[in-house]
């Protein structure tokens, strides 16, 4: 049968009919462009670049390590006998801070100088005519030296005993062990810390790594060791945490993690949470899903400036006398840059518009809060007026489901939210600390896969609270962990055990104690 015969006859009834084969097509396309879209944003995800700048990010590096200079002053001594000539080794500890960028070449300013001078023998400061040699200068060369092993430290306790009546048996006092009954040692507890949580190795892999070194360490001991270490620590997470909460601007995010073992049986997602504030103060949460109760129950009683992403869980926190929102930037910029490969001209145009306000961001990075404050109304308010009139214009000329009518949605939906940051000079035109605070999980989940039960999520959190925290304020957290597990039953002030009071109150004494075991071991060589 002819299909045209099956066509109305009636113009109305065929009116209808080409407008609904037309809606369907429409909506055939748009669908077609959305999960073309939909593999691109995957596909750049998985192989291309995670950063939306036009310029490949800065990646830093830092060195520590323990120096042990008994080898270095014997080698000293058997290249001196070697070359006939004097060698004194020399140390010197800088003040331990960090410089945040080094050109290439330089060395760290905060790593112990090890300092070897040669010189000639008496015998051999002749010249070949018979004139004395006199010095008038050195040529020096540097290179980075790195020296671990671990060692047996056994501790010896001597007893006294009364020679009159023979009963009253003195022990001399030394410090108990971190862990009771525990094999690792202070020192060792916290190169475990620093590798597990942030070189980010799994416990099979340090399994590994110290078998190679001949220490049958297995990995039920190392987990176990580092679930103890946390909760000897969960004090001073705790007082990390009121500190945090206490800010008047606090940042936060979330990233899906793998929990193997949940309480349910079977594997499930679980999230990890991070809020920390403008001065470098993380803290980790760990919940076994992303409801809505974490965020509340973390901000119950917040008043302070909150910037987050579009997580419905957070409108809860948003209302008069509770939180207020802080929109991110950033968030807007990659939503256009995934639109320009359906629509590359105006999607340009949002981007280029929100890399000046960057610029603007970058020219006010050295000032004080006031001063950018000022700087932020002067040249951004203007520009973010333009950007509100160019969103409605383009609103107009979008489809509303497209890419590109989806990241304008978006920016209209959190525009209050998003010009709140020119009014305090205190805010951040975007969330990236605390997306940057989230890599090391990101990263890490690559290694470990998954945490085995809740537990090991909760010890994950509060070490890595503090290790991040080490880091921001520009102490090593190897040197912080083992000294701060040595204070725990000693400090009665919490407080000065956090990563920033620990610099305040301790890190000199650290340093300087240091130093004294250096020279000592240099003058033993």
């Amino acid at each position: 049968m002819d299909r045209t015969s099956a066509l109305p006859v009636d113009i109305e009834a065929l009116t209808t009919l080409v407008l609904t084969q037309r809606r369907w097509l429409a909506e055939r396309d748009e669908t077609i462009a959305q999960l073309e879209q939909q593999n691109r944003v995957l596909a750049k995800w998985v192989f291309g670049r995670s950063s939306e700048k036009r310029v490949p990010p800065v990646v830093e590096t830092s060195l520590q390590g323990n120096l042990f200079l008994a080898e270095i002053a014997a080698e000293a001594e058997r290249l001196a006998e070697q070359h006939r000539v004097v060698a004194t080794v020399t140390v010197e500890v800088p003040a331990h801070t960090r410089t945040s960028r080094k050109r290439r070449g330089e060395f760290p300013a905060h790593l112990p100088v090890v300092r070897t001078v040669c010189e000639l023998k008496d015998e051999d400061r002749i010249c070949a005519c018979g004139g004395e040699l006199k010095a008038f200068g050195e040529e020096t060369s540097r290179e980075l030296e790195r020296i671990e092993t671990s060692i047996v430290h056994e501790i010896a306790r001597t007893k006294y005993a009364c020679t009159t009546c023979h009963e009253g048996v003195v022990t001399a006092p030394w410090r108990g062990k971190v862990i009771d009954k525990g094999l690792l040692g202070p020192g060792f507890l916290s190169h475990v810390i620093t590798e597990r949580f942030g070189n980010h190795l799994p416990y099979y892999r340090l399994e590994g790594k110290y078998r190679s070194e001949g220490l049958e360490l297995s990995r039920s001991v190392l987990c176990e060791s580092m679930a103890r270490c946390a909760e000897l620590l969960e004090p001073v997470a705790e007082e990390l945490r009121q500190e945090v909460l206490a800010s008047a601007v606090v940042h936060t995010d979330d990233t899906p993690v793998t929990l193997a073992r949940s309480a349910e049986g079977g594997p499930r997602q679980a999230r990890v949470w991070v809020y920390l504030n403008p001065e470098g103060q993380h803290w980790y949460e760990f919940t076994d899903s992303r409801k809505r109760d974490g965020p509340a129950r973390v901000f119950k009683d917040f008043t302070g400036y909150l910037q987050a992403d579009a997580y419905r869980g957070y409108d809860q926190l948003f209302f008069p006398g509770g939180a207020t929102e802080v929109a991110c930037w950033a968030h807007v910029r990659r939503k256009f840059v995934d639109a320009e490969a359906t629509d590359p001209v105006l999607a340009k145009q949002a981007v280029d518009r929100i890399r000046a306000l960057f610029q603007i961001e970058e020219a006010a990075k050295e000032l004080d809060d006031a001063a950018r404050c000022e700087l932020r109304k002067a040249r951004a308010r203007p520009l973010l007026e333009e950007f509100g009139a160019w969103l409605d214009l383009a609103e107009t000329q979008a489809l509303p489901r497209s890419p590109l009518g989806k990241a304008i949605g978006y920016a209209r939906n959190q525009w209050p939210a998003l010009k709140r940051y020119v009014d305090d000079g205190r805010l951040a035109i975007s969330n990236n600390a605390a997306e940057r605070a989230m890599r090391p999980f990101a990263l890490g989940r690559k290694n470990w896969l998954f945490f085995q039960r809740e537990g090991g999520g909760r010890t994950a959190a509060i070490l890595m609270s503090l290790l991040m925290t080490a880091k921001a304020a520009g102490i090593h957290p190897g040197d912080y962990f083992r000294d701060v597990l040595l204070r725990l039953s000693t400090c009665t002030d919490v407080k000065q055990l956090t990563p920033h009071g620990w610099k305040d109150h301790f890190a000199a004494e650290v340093a300087e104690r240091r130093h004294a075991m250096l020279q000592q071991i240099l003058g033993a060589a």
